[in-house]
């Protein structure tokens, strides 16, 4: 007979049997995880030294997460926060996983140097690894109550063969577009968690370029940051590099890694400083936010959340990290920007290791304090001695108050394409617009000069953008037949610059009182690479822009906000794009010099040359030799 001691349950079974703790996996980690002797600070791990660990963790253990993405910097705790999650499923909730590398050499490294050793050495984890030394394979792990695999983003078969609970992405930035002829990496291997309705799935990287697999990712989620308190005045913000600072005579990275302390931080509320040793309390005292909420000075939370929880995606700097000293980061800043850092890629290191953003290869960008010195010697409204034709561009939108609104400028030409900006300006009516462009001839500004006694300029051409309240822009363009066209953009998307088409084609069955009416597509990338290639010329250079002497800073502040960017596209080809500076600022003047040179364009004014020189390349024409043509050149002309 049995005592009341004894049981006929083995050690094994027991452990399965046994109910996992009411634990986060912050708790889990403080209490079970023991970091190896090859990590900066072995032993028992410690919340403490990364505060900012604890929310993202916790996420893997609530039930409304579905994804996890960690956009951090290196020397942030990353890698360390997700093997913490991996170790809470195997102790806490089993369920087979997949860890993914970029290369499959990745896989040895991972499983036999990093998981391995944390198997072993965390008493709690230990205890579920089997009496067969096979089922520590590199491969795969093979556990008391699951399984860990590992496979590498080029192998399609290895990230589809099977279904699983848990899946990590580790450096998904740094896998290949493809896998062979199947689906990108992230959403072959996504697939295999579908059958599961408590999934996770964990993407943890350093940014590369917008155009890979965390930024993108992190768009989509509710994107959480990390707020912090100023020791001062209590207000909360996300720290920024632009508020790290030191003193101005201090550039060379040498000096500024032999003065410690030199390195302080200004708060962009009271502009008072914070000192490097006040961080490890200040980051303890932080909290993170999803976009659309922040803190009051009180610490009360205000706003909402714009999107929910299911999807969590943080995002962090390195100037939290207890790792990497303030004055560090701005030593590696002063040396990335030399034009030797920039050359062997220190920038972009900087970028994305230090700041942890995507990096952008930038191309033309113009600059607006550069443009408000370019203001001409000529007034609003008035023709200097060199234009010959006058053309102006229009754009038609909303503003932020839902106001229709029409942003305009008119813009002259001269020789060797040579323009000035004459007039700019935004109308609240049609009637406006047809008083200040279209009605109005425009004296010229130095009436005793060259052209006394000639007729004063109009505007011969006016493009106005139709994609806003196509109708009003065509019925305008009814009453100035000629004159006045609608038009629309299509970056790219044709062969030449301008491609005129027929309205009723292309409007897809609106009034046929719009019969007959012409559309102008526009190639805005060729045009916007026209506008501000003249900008950057030097005022009387051939192709260089002037404007006049009262122009509004607006001005210039929209017509800079785009400029040009390397982007790949899914089949890893480059290519330069046009896009915001500053996300969500209005671009409508430069929309309007767009479409003011594409109405020049349609005009031909490229073509304008001065009377000696038309005589001289008609004198060439008649003296070059002839080249004989084939029987079928001679019948095709």
């Amino acid at each position: 007979m049995l005592s009341k001691t004894t049981t006929l349950w083995s050690k094994a079974e027991r452990d399965a049997w046994r109910l996992p703790e009411d634990l986060t996996v912050s708790q889990w980690a403080d209490k079970n995880r023991k970091l190896p002797s090859s990590t900066a600070e072995p032993g028992q791990y410690r919340l403490s030294r990364t505060p900012w660990a604890k929310k993202p963790m916790d996420a893997f253990s609530d039930p409304e997460v579905e994804e996890i993405d960690l956009m951090w910097p290196r020397q942030t705790s990353k890698s360390t926060s997700v093997q913490n999650m991996i170790g809470y499923a195997i102790d806490q909730d089993p369920g087979d996983m997949l860890y993914v590398v970029p290369r499959e050499k990745d896989v040895v490294d991972r499983s036999a140097k990093i998981f391995r050793p944390m198997l072993e050495d965390s008493p709690a984890l230990n205890r579920h690894i089997t009496a067969s030394p096979r089922d520590l394979q590199t491969e795969s792990f093979t556990l008391d109550r699951m399984t860990l695999y590992f496979g590498w983003a080029g192998s399609p078969a290895e990230l589809k063969q099977r279904a699983i609970k848990y899946l990590f992405f580790d450096e998904p930035d740094s896998y290949p577009p493809f896998s062979g002829k199947e689906s990108d990496p992230v959403s072959l291997a996504s697939h295999c968690t579908t059958t599961f309705w408590d999934r996770k799935i964990v993407k943890v990287c350093t940014p590369r370029t917008k155009d890979d697999y965390i930024w993108p990712s992190y768009a989509l989620s509710n994107k959480q940051e990390y707020y912090i308190p100023c020791s001062h005045c209590g207000q909360w913000a996300v720290w920024k590099f632009i508020q790290l600072k030191l003193p101005k005579i201090l550039r060379d990275p040498d000096e500024i890694r032999n003065n410690p302390g030199v390195v302080w931080y200004e708060c962009e509320f009271c502009k008072t400083h914070i000192e490097e040793v006040q961080k490890e309390e200040l980051v303890a005292a932080g909290d993170w936010l999803p976009e659309g909420q922040c803190f009051d000075a009180d610490g009360s939370i205000k706003g909402q959340a714009k999107r929910n929880k299911r999807h969590s995606g943080f995002y962090t700097a390195a100037f939290i990290s207890p790792w990497i000293s303030w004055i560090e980061i701005m030593a590696r800043w002063f040396t990335a920007n030399t034009e030797e850092g920039i050359a062997t890629g220190r920038l972009f290191d900087f970028t994305t290791e230090i700041l942890a953003q995507p990096w952008e290869e930038r191309g033309r960008a113009v600059k607006a304090n550069e443009l408000e010195k370019r203001r001409g010697g000529f007034s609003r409204g008035t023709v200097p001695d060199e234009c010959l034709v006058l053309v102006a561009g229009a754009d038609y939108h909303e503003d932020q108050f839902g106001n229709k609104r029409i942003d305009y400028e008119v813009r002259g030409f001269g020789y060797a394409l040579r323009n000035w900006v004459i007039s700019s300006g935004r109308a609240d009516s049609w009637e406006q617009l047809e008083d200040e462009v279209l009605f109005s001839p425009f004296p010229w500004a130095n009436p005793a000069g060259p052209n006394k006694g000639k007729p004063e300029l109009a505007v011969i051409q006016l493009f106005i953008d139709a994609r806003f309240l196509p109708d009003e822009v065509c019925g305008f363009c009814i009453r100035h037949p000629g004159i006045a066209m609608p038009a629309m953009g299509a970056p790219g998307r044709q062969r030449t610059p301008l491609v005129i088409s027929n309205w009723e084609k292309a409007s897809q069955g609106r009034a046929k009182r719009y019969r007959g009416l012409q559309l102008m597509n526009i190639d805005t990338e060729f045009f916007k690479n026209q506008v501000t290639g003249w900008a950057e010329k030097e005022a009387g250079e051939p192709g260089a822009t002037e404007y006049y002497a009262e122009i509004p800073d607006v001005y210039f502040t929209e017509f800079c906000n785009e400029q040009k960017i390397k982007t790949r596209d899914k089949w890893g080809r480059e290519h330069w794009v046009w896009r915001p500076v500053k996300k969500g600022a209005p671009t409508h003047f430069l929309d309007t010099a767009v479409n003011a040179a594409a109405a020049a364009f349609y005009r031909k004014i490229q073509y304008l040359r001065r009377p000696a020189e038309q005589r001289a390349a008609a004198a060439a024409a008649k003296t070059a030799p002839r080249r004989r043509l084939g029987k079928m050149q001679r019948f095709n002309r």
